[in-house]
């Protein structure tokens, strides 16, 4: 101690003997005062920055403190200051307080303006305009003061910017133009809230923050349907923003969370029992030909989501965050469930996840809505079904959902010939009625669009095929939207508008539900010669890197391919616990902004009221190409 305190006096002794001797040669240098302060270990500091020409002499008087207490602070500046540096100045203790309306942060490696903004709660615009020089991105040891009182207000308030991010994964010959058209952002503004991800220019896989201002709640105004279709009044909906308080900070306590999958085969068959494939996005589902020997095609569905769900949680490990998991088999019986739950298992759970069976999941579903605790239902659609609780969160898309999401984003075109096709046998069914008004509300001049009522083998095809071809248009690109899943309609109609499509060469589109996809009866050819574009809540994207990285990690692990359950469970298990460590275990109410770029999914959560449950918002459309190939295009 004794040999530090000499060779700090003979540091400072170097130090002044060169501030003197060029206070000889040139006129002092004027330094000003930093107004930045931060509190380390009860002693309060100036944050000084160091400028060219300034010397430690010169700092010194512009602080009114000895050369020796700088130094002693600042033990690294045996070589000499160096411009940008950062000085910690003692506060003088005879100098008042006047931090009082702020808290100074000193920026640490990677941080970010987005990830202060969540950690104090206060908008990006505010830091930015109490410290304009943040504009061009934060450096390393820069200290920044962030509003106390502003903090305080915004307890009860999310910031405004956590509700306006979304993540954008950059794509391969990607640019920021690009990508600042796609969402209709300007690309300076892109450049301010990812700085420190651009300095090297946009690169493939990047996760970029895109500042997207929240759409503000809209009335569908209610208007009646045409006379050729059954009449049906559009309700009004008023989508909630739920207030994320967002002042959640994980300790390292670990999170419990119960999963419930059905892996007892009741029968023990491959043929035991069948699940909804609709959680696939991709034409490789055509292909596959269902579950391995010896399992029943629900027993495998569910130990690949858990394996799934297992990468997921050891990710999430690895990052610091710690699981406690308790695996529940539901046996496919509803007594067991309700077994499991009354012996008081899933008592401590923060988070509860399953089943795929409608009859497993009603104990969980009133066990949830009764104890606040969030379920997340993974692929059960019928949302109607549940209990009205904000702690009910389902992932699918009922095929009801996936048509007025899709009519509700769908854009009309002046250039297009537009032909909606009803299936008169379930043409008076509330799906089609819904649609049909969502429909006319949307496009309210109702000459745009040409209705087709088809009935599955009642006419020949040669009438079928010239009915059809005065409806569709030479001379303009027709689009033609088929709002049903029955298979033996959809499959008998494509084929009709094939041949005509074929024998014309007319320009089509085609937009279809997901459950398309895994029609055995279609061929593939009519997907890709008639342009089709399905709606669909889930897609794999196998050019994206993370997709390749997973697969790669699956196959290490478990030496088999993964399915559209395996990314699935990676997705629900990631999204959830990094939403539980984000924000705690009420998370629900900071759904909205919890926006993750995933495997096969980017769930965007809405409910129409604060106690009603949560649905999936996305949507994607997949597009079917010329050359035989399947794109994202939304």
């Amino acid at each position: 101690m004794h040999i530090m305190k000499r060779i700090v006096v003979f540091l400072v002794a170097i130090f002044t003997l060169t501030a003197l001797n060029a206070q000889d040669n040139k006129v002092l240098v004027q330094v000003e005062r930093s107004r930045d302060k931060v509190k380390i270990d009860g002693t309060t500091y100036y944050i000084h920055i160091v400028k060219s020409g300034e010397t430690l002499y010169a700092i010194s008087r512009a602080y009114d403190i000895a050369q020796s207490v700088i130094a002693t602070n600042n033990p690294d500046i045996y070589a000499g200051l160096k411009v940008g540096q950062a000085l910690k100045i003692p506060k003088r203790s005879k100098e008042p307080e006047s931090d009082e309306n702020y808290v100074y942060h000193i920026v640490k490696k990677k941080e970010t303006l987005f990830g202060l903004s969540r950690q104090y709660n206060v908008s990006i615009d505010e830091i930015v305009e109490i410290n304009p020089e943040v504009k061009e991105g934060l450096q390393q040891s820069q200290t920044i003061r962030i509003p106390r009182v502003k903090a305080t207000e915004h307890i009860h308030k999310p910031a405004s910017d956590t509700l306006t991010f979304i993540m954008h994964e950059v794509q391969p010959k990607e640019g920021l133009f690009a990508i600042s058209r796609r969402y209709g952002v300007d690309a300076k503004e892109i450049e301010l809230y990812n700085k420190e991800l651009l300095d090297d220019g946009v690169k493939l896989g990047t996760s970029l923050r895109i500042p997207v201002k929240p759409a503000s709640d809209s009335t569908i105004v209610k208007v009646d349907a045409k006379v050729d279709t059954p009449k049906v009044e559009v309700p009004e909906v008023h989508p909630t923003v739920p207030l994320c308080s967002n002042n959640y900070v994980y300790g390292g306590e670990p999170f419990n969370i119960a999963l419930f999958l059905p892996f007892t085969q009741s029968g023990g068959g491959a043929s035991d029992g069948s699940i909804d494939d609709a959680t696939d996005g991709n034409s490789n589902s055509r292909s596959q030909s269902g579950a391995k020997k010896g399992f029943s095609q629900i027993t495998q569905a569910s130990l690949e989501f858990y394996e799934g769900f297992l990468l997921a949680v050891d990710s999430m490990k690895r990052s610091g965050v710690s699981v406690n998991l308790s695996v529940f088999d539901t046996k496919r019986k509803q007594s067991e469930v309700q077994s499991i739950v009354n012996r008081g298992a899933v008592k401590q759970s923060d988070l509860i996840i399953g089943s795929f069976m409608i009859d497993d999941l009603k104990p969980l579903l009133n066990f949830a809505s009764s104890n606040r605790v969030n379920l997340v239902s993974p692929l059960y659609n019928g949302a109607t079904a549940m209990p009205s609780s904000s702690n009910i969160i389902a992932l699918n898309q009922s095929f009801r959902k996936q048509l007025e999401i899709f009519i509700r984003n769908f854009k009309f075109e002046d250039t297009c010939r537009y032909v909606v096709v009803y299936d008169k046998d379930n043409l008076y069914s509330s799906n089609i009625k819904l649609f049909d008004s969502l429909l006319t509300a949307k496009i309210h001049d109702s000459s745009r669009i040409r209705k087709v009522y088809h009935q599955t083998a009642v006419r020949k095809s040669a009438d079928v095929q010239e009915a059809l071809t005065k409806e569709l248009a030479a001379d303009m690109h027709n689009v033609i939207i088929i709002p049903s899943e029955d298979e033996p309609f959809v499959s008998e109609f494509l084929g009709h508008l094939y041949g005509v499509k074929s024998y014309y060469n007319l320009r089509t589109t085609v937009y279809g539900p997901a459950r398309w996809q895994t029609m055995r009866n279609i061929p593939t050819d009519y997907f890709y010669k008639l342009n089709l574009n399905v709606f669909t809540p889930f897609f794999v994207d196998y050019t994206r890197p993370s997709v390749k990285r997973f697969i790669v990690e699956y196959r290490d692990l478990y030496r088999a391919e993964p399915s559209q359950y395996s990314y699935l469970g990676y997705d629900v298990g990631l999204y959830f616990i990094l939403a539980m460590k984000n924000y705690g275990v009420d998370f629900n109410q900071c759904l909205y902004s919890h926006r993750l770029f995933l495997l096969q999914s980017d769930f965007w959560f809405g409910n129409v009221n604060t106690q009603s449950a949560f649905q999936n918002e996305r949507q994607f459309i997949i597009n079917y190409t010329g050359d035989f190939d399947v794109k994202i295009v939304k």
